[in-house]
């Protein structure tokens, strides 16, 4: 009797592993990118200028400083400019570009996003979760106001956007200490799975692989590896919309 129910509890459990692997499958296979999502850009460090208003010396310039203050402390700094974030505002397209391009390292969640609409003559700085205890909205308002807003009324969006990113990197660069952030309640952010949820997946992987010897393991690899493509080239950074933003 023993035997058999123990049988029966391995078939339901593969079971319930097989649908939920053809589930997650289907859904970011077959279903294509997040709505969430639609019309988000992907970018790419450092400078993107998708309103060609930054000339080649402005964005080199930019570039380097971001550069520099990777290599020394290991946050992302990106910039992005646009014409328009319509029909989307800004706070809620700077989010959900931090968010699809995971600026920021995996863990730390130390990245910042400098975005400025041209056309709507808006900004938002979005900040990632292990800065907003250094770049409070306060503090980034500040910033704002004494780097960027003067040049831009002067018609010198280049020069503001060098001395804001500037600016931004000196303090952590001297401020940063390279802890980690808060964990979020989902270990994958965006799988509303939790912690105990993928205890049971991985013991529930664990008996299939001794019951089926292995075998279980190869469409597991082959979906993990599926899931991986295309993604950006940030680190896994997060943001819940930290920061500040304005009208100029």
């Amino acid at each position: 009797m023993i035997p058999k129910i123990r049988r029966m509890a391995v078939a339901f459990l593969a079971l319930m592993v097989v649908v939920g692997l053809v589930s997650a499958g289907i859904y970011f296979l077959l279903l294509g990118e997040d709505s969430r999502f639609e019309g988000i850009p992907t970018i790419y460090p450092y400078v993107n200028d998708n309103a060609g208003v930054l000339t080649q010396d402005y964005r080199d310039w930019i570039d380097s400083i971001c550069h520099t203050v990777d290599v020394n402390t290991s946050c992302e700094i990106a910039v992005l400019i646009v014409n328009t974030t319509q029909p989307n505002d800004i706070s809620y397209f700077a989010l959900r570009v931090f968010q699809k391009n995971e600026i920021g390292k995996e863990g730390k969640d130390n990245g910042v996003l400098v975005v400025v609409a041209a056309g709507d003559r808006t900004w938002k700085i979005e900040v990632g979760y292990g800065l907003m205890g250094i770049l409070t909205g306060a503090r980034v308002s500040e910033i704002a106001d004494s780097y960027l807003l003067p040049s831009i009324e002067n018609g010198t969006l280049g020069d503001g956007l060098v001395e804001l990113t500037a600016e931004i990197g000196a303090i952590l660069i001297v401020e940063y200490d390279g802890s980690a952030s808060g964990t979020g309640k989902y270990p994958i952010e965006w799988i509303p799975l939790e912690w105990w949820h993928w205890g049971l997946i991985i013991l529930g992987i664990v008996v299939l692989s001794i019951v089926t010897r292995g075998r279980i393991l190869w469409p597991i690899v082959w979906l993990l590896g599926s899931l991986g493509r295309g993604r950006g080239r940030y680190g896994g950074g997060r943001s819940g919309g930290g920061g500040a933003r304005g009208r100029y």
